[in-house]
Formats: structure tokens, C-alpha cells, sequence
């Protein structure tokens, strides 16, 4: 458990100049290995929305009263997270931060999706009967890239398709935040000759693409999804 002292050193500081719900950045800085990584998410959330009520079975105006960052699942082994309070509340109407923090180990390198758990309690009114609600949700758009201490196997992109790592020797690594359904993956080399295919249904997990057989050189991957196409080049090594 933190100090007090430990703990206003460990605090960040909410962005008075956002007001529109979301966390913000869109997408989260590289980490290396050896090198100590912080990263600042902020979020906000509106006052006035609209809810799901499960007693009634339908959407209704509702003011959101909290919201808490519950917990966060799938950092790197020694990463930790606090808050600029203790509870990683908010009210409705207001903004806060979470702050990332740790010193990736050898052997770390890699994508880390991450869940970010919320809880948000509001209260929904139907005609002049106010109804209290609290329901759990979670925020899965993020990942923690972490590159090697030598600097190769840098990420490919940060915008929607995630590739990592790039150079890749063995084996390459996607990952395409938020979607979750079925996927086709193509590989091409600079030929434009198809030399891999897979099919596969991404549900929240980094994917993996056997290279061994493909000969050193620049490669383009292709992602098909309901949502669209994705594309990246990496190098084989």
C-alpha cells in the first residue's frame, strides 16, 4: 500500500481542457526494455446520457453520479498504476488520470493488451422515479508495446493494426485493438506473390504467424476484417 508521501509523488494530473467522454491518448507510448516507462491516460465522462436499465429492459435518461477505474489487467510483470486520487474516482461531469508505470525485464519484449475495468454508478430516470444503477464495464483499446533493450523490433504502427516485432525472425505478432470477430490474414512479399494465408476469429489476444518457412526479405501483411482491411509491411530477418 502507498504512503501518503508515496503516493503524491506516484499522482497525476487531470487535463482540465478535456471534456468529451473517452480516455485519452489514442494510443499508448512505446516501452523499452531496461528503461524505466510512464504513461498518462486521462478520461473523462459527460454528466448527462443515456443508460441500459436492467429492470426495465430499455434506454433511459440518466445522470451518471461515479466512476471508478477498478483495476488494470494485463501490464507487463512489476508494472503498477495510480491514480490522481486514491479511489480512481470520478463524478459525472469530470475528468481523471491514470498513470502506467514500471521497468520492463529482459525476456519482455512484446505486445500487452490491456483491459482497463470500470465500474459506473448511475441514476436513470423514468418519469419522476429516479432508479440507482451500478454496472461493471471495461475499456480494452489500449496496449503496451514493449521494444527491446537493443532497439531493434520496433513497432510497426500505432494506428489500428499493431505488428510487432519488426525486424521479425521466427514468428510476427498482430494485434488490431477494439475489434473482435473473424479475420483473414494474407502475407505478400514484394513480388506481390500471396505466400501465407490464415484464418482465424480475434477476440481480445495477440496473434501469431509462423515465418519459418518464408526466406529473409520485406513482407506485407494484410488484415480482412468485417471492419475493413488493414495493412503493414515488416522486414524478415
Amino acid at each position: 500500500m502507498l504512503s501518503l508521501t508515496q503516493f503524491a509523488k506516484a499522482q497525476c494530473v487531470p487535463d482540465p481542457a478535456i471534456k468529451t467522454s473517452g480516455t485519452f491518448p489514442a494510443v499508448l507510448a512505446d516501452a523499452k526494455v531496461g528503461e524505466p516507462y510512464e504513461q498518462v491516460i486521462q478520461y473523462f465522462i459527460v454528466k448527462d446520457t443515456t443508460v441500459f436499465v436492467q429492470q426495465l429492459g430499455q434506454t433511459v435518461n440518466a445522470k451518471i453520479d461515479t466512476l471508478w477505474i477498478t483495476g488494470v489487467v494485463g501490464m507487463p510483470d512489476g508494472f503498477t498504476y495510480s491514480c490522481h486520487n486514491k479511489d480512481c474516482k470520478i463524478t459525472g461531469g469530470t475528468g481523471g488520470c491514470a498513470k502506467l508505470s514500471g521497468t520492463p525485464k529482459s525476456g519482455q519484449a512484446g505486445i500487452y493488451p490491456l483491459i482497463v475495468l470500470i465500474q459506473i454508478r448511475a441514476t436513470a430516470f423514468l418519469g419522476p422515479l429516479p432508479i440507482g444503477q451500478t454496472v461493471n464495464d471495461s475499456n480494452s483499446r489500449y496496449a503496451i508495446i514493449v521494444n527491446s533493450a537493443a532497439g531493434t523490433n520496433e513497432l510497426v504502427n500505432t494506428e489500428n493494426l499493431i505488428v510487432y516485432p519488426n525486424p521479425a525472425k521466427e514468428n510476427v505478432q498482430f494485434y488490431l485493438p477494439e475489434y473482435r470477430g473473424e479475420a483473414s490474414v494474407f502475407i505478400y512479399n514484394m513480388s506481390g506473390q500471396l505466400v501465407q494465408t490464415k484464418n482465424l476469429e480475434l477476440n481480445r489476444t495477440v496473434e501469431n504467424i509462423d515465418l519459418q518457412e518464408l526466406p529473409a526479405g520485406l513482407y506485407q501483411l494484410n488484415l480482412a476484417t468485417s471492419k475493413g482491411s488493414f495493412t503493414k509491411k515488416f522486414i524478415k530477418e
